[in-house]
């Protein structure tokens, strides 16, 4: 197991080869990402039916929260790139191994690729069935979860974000310093776990979920004729809430702040500050 100095070093060595993967290396493997994350949000939608209306809030949390992290470990065992752990390339430019506009271009090809891959995701989804399983249950309930996630404050979205990449950069930062299998395995699934759990936002988790919270708003809003009213009463939201529910503020009410919050949690309260506390140590 590598040391907080030498596990700060890796993680530089390791920011710095993913901004300098050839660019066709880098789509093909963020869209894989941004899928990657989806495939983890349909694995927590259907592990959790019902849960937390029969039995516990908290424990459909909970198995929300482990079932989810499949996505993350899909990404760092493949390889993938994903948005926000790749923000940790900061510390590559910090140390002058990166530029500082290669790091941003990085990023935003990332960011857009994993919107791909997601999104793409969400489609594949609906048009299998899957989620109209269990009498449509878990489609239904991608809108008011939509709903949520576009008209909640914009500080309170920003604040959940550095939270959630504050635990999704540990997870990177602990595997780094595990050599084995279980070791990263364990470190993956307990912090990704945590920020699922507690309704942290991930921007490329949104990235899914609130597509497929478009798709299924638009397959209801079809079976009742157009009707919000209707709609409204069937999804246990109001109208106001599905009227907000677009790609405009998807884009602009959600990601832009959960993605600023991401930028910050991952880059400077794990990744600056991880870098520059065990500087002292490191070896040249």
């Amino acid at each position: 197991m590598l040391n907080p100095a030498q596990t700060a070093q890796a993680i530089s060595g390791s920011m710095e080869h993913k901004a300098h993967t050839p660019l066709i290396s880098v789509i093909f493997l963020a869209i894989m990402a941004g899928a990657a994350i989806a495939m983890g949000d349909i694995f927590w939608a259907h592990s959790t039916v019902g849960m937390a209306e029969k039995q516990s809030i908290g424990m459909a949390n909970f198995i929300g929260g482990i079932t989810f992290s499949c996505g993350l470990m899909m990404v760092v065992f493949y390889g993938g790139h994903l948005f926000t752990s790749s923000v940790l390339s900061g510390v590559s430019a910090y140390e002058g191994k990166v530029k500082p506009s290669q790091a941003v271009f990085y990023w935003a090809v990332v960011w857009l690729c994993n919107f791909a891959g997601g999104a793409l995701i969400a489609y594949m989804y609906y048009y299998s069935g899957l989620p109209l399983k269990f009498d449509g249950y878990i489609l239904q309930h991608f809108v008011p979860a939509g709903v949520g996630k576009v008209t909640a404050p914009f500080h309170e979205l920003f604040i959940r974000g550095i939270f959630c990449n504050v635990f999704v950069c540990m997870s990177i930062w602990t595997a780094t310093s595990e050599s084995n299998l279980a070791g990263k395995f364990f470190a993956i699934m307990w912090m990704i776990g945590a920020f699922v759990a507690c309704s942290m936002e991930h921007c490329v988790a949104n990235m899914f979920i609130i597509t497929e919270a478009l798709i299924a708003k638009a397959h209801y809003l079809a079976q009742v004729g157009g009707d919000m009213n209707e709609l409204a009463h069937m999804l246990h939201t109001s109208v106001a809430g599905l009227n907000e529910l677009n790609w405009t503020n998807f884009l602009v009410k959600n990601l832009v702040p959960v993605t600023l919050g991401n930028i910050v949690g991952g880059l400077f309260f794990v990744g600056l500050v991880g870098f520059m506390a065990n500087k002292f140590d490191m070896k040249d």
